[in-house]
């Protein structure tokens, strides 16, 4: 539960850093090769949700936008079940998730 905290503090200085700089982690993906990856948006569309303007978050990265309600309660579900009772998320549905965003990341390029 510890590394949970830990995490959700390191997202809430990333993002009050941002806000009050307006400066932002550049992609490594894209600086090498001049394409999206399946993540590139997600500062924008966590910035443009905490903001509620929902058609920014949406042309952001709208893979994830409808997929962070999942990831929000497979994450809240393992922190609170722990990993015995979650295993089916790592055996079928992480797997899933990870190449359904790598086929959107494909897409979004074409």
């Amino acid at each position: 539960m510890k590394k949970y905290f830990i995490i959700a503090a390191a997202g809430a200085l990333y993002y009050f850093l941002v806000t009050a700089t307006g400066y932002s982690l550049p992609c490594p993906f894209r600086y090498l090769t001049g394409y999206l990856c399946p993540g590139c948006g997600i500062t924008t569309l966590l910035l443009a949700l905490a903001q509620g303007d929902f058609a920014a978050a949406r042309s952001a990265n709208i893979f994830l936008l409808y997929t962070l309600p999942f990831l929000a309660v497979s994450i809240v579900a393992r922190a609170y079940f722990g990993s015995a009772r979650t295993q089916y998320l790592d055996k079928l549905v992480y797997p899933c998730y990870a190449a359904a965003l790598l086929i959107f990341g494909v897409y979004r390029n074409m």
